[in-house]
């Protein structure tokens, strides 16, 4: 549950609004499920569980960043961050190093 929870996190992280899509993945991502099988001498379906997960994003459109069409916006995650309510954005900005509220 906890892999499929973090999808729409990854996709805040690259996706954007285009001239024709308010939705636009702007990267491309390869996600590997772990899987333990447990006794391998009697391998059935029941018996194998999710373990993990590894994320490569790749592709990143990162020029959207700094620079985009008019029409366009950049990606998703940084208009949530500032659409948050102040005292969460109060606690994201004083866990990074050298920044404040007020940067």
């Amino acid at each position: 549950q906890r892999i499929v929870d973090s999808n729409p996190l990854l996709e805040a992280f690259g996706n954007a609004k285009t001239r024709r899509n308010d939705n636009s993945s702007r990267f491309g991502k390869y996600l590997q499920l772990q899987f333990d099988v447990g006794n391998k001498s009697s391998i059935s379906r029941s018996r194998c569980g999710l373990v993990g997960s590894k994320c490569e994003v790749y592709l990143l459109e990162k020029n959207r960043v700094v620079k985009h069409d008019p029409a366009e916006r950049t990606f998703h995650i940084f208009y949530q961050l500032l659409a948050a309510p102040d005292n969460q954005k109060a606690k994201f900005w004083s866990k990074l190093p050298g920044t404040g509220y007020d940067s």
